[in-house]
């Protein structure tokens, strides 16, 4: 038996003596005496256990108020009343709370206004606080005394203003010095994001990286005519989509947010954006610093050479690229512009409508492939041009019916699928023996989810035991939510047009 399963081991015993009482009987506090580790092991443990059995706050509460408790991540929530008494019994000892994670499942409305003032409490109680995510409300000026916080995600929309966290002296707002990342998720439009809320919160903290999903352009065109200088600013990660402002004869027109957020804001290295007009795409060039691009533009007027003239500039540097030119009415040649990226290391393609490759793409370091709704042939014209593929360890192909034995033959002799680990191909149109020259080429393979459009699954899982390999074939392990681009968006954005 390893060290770690023995402490595993331990740490549930304990968790079941929590559960029938066996320490209630002490005189003190036995967990005030360890350390805020094994506290915050033990913790885990009991939840894992009350998670099983239903949970029950009285078996949790020498853990609550023992003073040593850092870390509490209660997810999927769904006991209302023994979940208000979990936290009104952490009361007492959250001084040294560093992480509270909160998720609940649905609660009953009658307890939901007591469950929020008793996170408010909470959160008041606990100036330590650095790690907070909660789809549970509560007024965001319970924040004002947590000045150590480095981490928000909000999964629910404030009914104040999302600034309220902000410490106020003299009825000044003063600078938050550590907050990295902040974000509030599941707003369903551009409308709901409170600009000027967002542009207090980029002037007050100082250290913010991310603001997640939330749409920032608008804001940074306004700080752009503000006295305030781009140094000032530690932006690396940015989420941005163009708006249209309406003028006169009804017609629409480009608002120019991005145009000025790429001007205030050009050290960026990180960018998601929604493009609505071309002259968009052909701003992005003055972003020297993008490591990664996820780009989906609704624009066709001859996309490719625009995205070309972006990435001569900045390609070089790029290693994840995710593009999806949706209303493209003509074929995009893609090697026009991916020459320009040699060291990607991830890249997605959404081949809503046609793309091709007229010449040879090398791409050396690449190790994450993705397609998405690969449109007729695609897959088929592109993957023969791909070239030096030999580092790939995720491929992900959805709706890939060209996606056949002689294609794979193509792409075999230009790439290597040696270090392949996980593969998901859905509708593709491999035969017994294609998937059989997949698997003999890939015996590093470890997890693949494969969808045939004929053939019956338990046909492949046939080939995978007569080859002997190891890889573990159709058992639900993998999705398209573990794509590497899906992973980094972490949640599903609904953008409106």
């Amino acid at each position: 038996m390893s060290d770690l399963s023995l402490y595993e081991s331990c740490l549930r015993k304990i968790a079941i003596n929590l559960r029938d009482g066996i320490y209630k009987s002490c005189h003190e506090n036995p967990f005030s005496v360890m350390s805020s580790k094994f506290v915050n092991d033990i913790m885990s443990a009991a939840l894992d256990l009350e998670r099983a059995d239903g949970l029950r706050a009285d078996d949790l509460e020498q853990l609550l108020t023992s003073g040593k408790l850092r870390e509490l991540k209660m997810l999927q929530i769904d006991m209302c009343q023994e979940l208000l008494q979990v936290l009104n019994s952490f009361i007492s000892g959250c001084q040294e709370l560093e992480v509270l994670h909160l998720t609940w499942s649905g609660f009953q409305v009658e307890l939901i206004s007591d469950i929020q003032k008793a996170l408010g409490n909470l959160l008041r109680n606990s100036p330590n606080l650095k790690d907070l995510r909660s789809s549970i409300g509560f007024d965001l000026k319970a924040l004002r005394n947590c000045k150590n916080l480095r981490y928000v995600k909000l999964l629910f929309q404030p009914q104040q203003h999302w600034y309220d966290f902000l410490a106020k002296e003299n009825d000044q707002f003063q600078p938050h010095k550590y907050l990295e990342f902040f974000t509030i998720c599941g707003l369903l439009g551009l409308e709901q994001i409170p600009c000027g809320d967002i542009v207090v919160i980029l002037r007050h903290c100082p250290e913010l990286t991310s603001l997640g999903f939330l749409e920032s352009s608008e804001a940074l065109s306004l700080l752009h005519n503000m006295p305030i200088s781009p140094s000032e600013l530690k932006l690396r990660h940015c989420f941005w989509r163009d708006t249209r402002r309406t003028v006169p004869g009804g017609n629409y027109v480009n608002h120019g947010g991005i145009k000025d957020a790429v001007l205030y804001c050009p050290m960026i290295e990180e960018l998601e954006i929604l493009v609505l007009y071309i002259e968009t795409i052909s701003c992005l060039r003055n972003l020297r610093n993008l490591v990664y691009l996820n780009i989906t533009a609704h624009c066709d007027e001859n996309i490719g050479a625009v995205f070309r003239y972006v990435l001569q500039e900045i390609g070089s540097r790029l290693k994840h690229l995710s593009f999806d030119f949706c209303n493209s009415s003509c074929s995009v040649d893609i090697s026009i512009f991916l020459l320009y990226c040699p060291n990607l290391e991830s890249l997605k393609i959404d081949g809503d409508k046609p793309l091709s490759a007229s010449s040879v793409i090398p791409l050396p370091h690449l190790k994450r492939l993705s397609f998405k709704n690969s449109h007729c042939n695609d897959i088929r014209r592109i993957f023969p041009q791909l070239s030096g593929c030999n580092q790939l360890t995720d491929l992900f192909l959805e709706n890939a019916t060209d996606f056949d034995d002689e294609t794979l033959y193509c792409f075999l002799k230009r790439n290597s699928l040696s270090n392949l680990k996980v593969a998901y191909l859905e509708s593709c149109s491999l035969s017994e023996l294609g998937f059989r020259e997949f698997l003999l080429n890939a015996p590093r393979l470890e997890k693949i989810e494969f969808v045939h459009n004929d053939l019956h699954r338990s046909h492949f899982e046939r080939v995978v035991r007569e080859t002997s390999h190891k890889a573990i074939c159709n058992k639900d392990l993998l999705s398209t939510s573990d794509e590497f681009f899906e992973k980094r968006s972490g949640v599903n954005m609904i953008l409106l047009l």
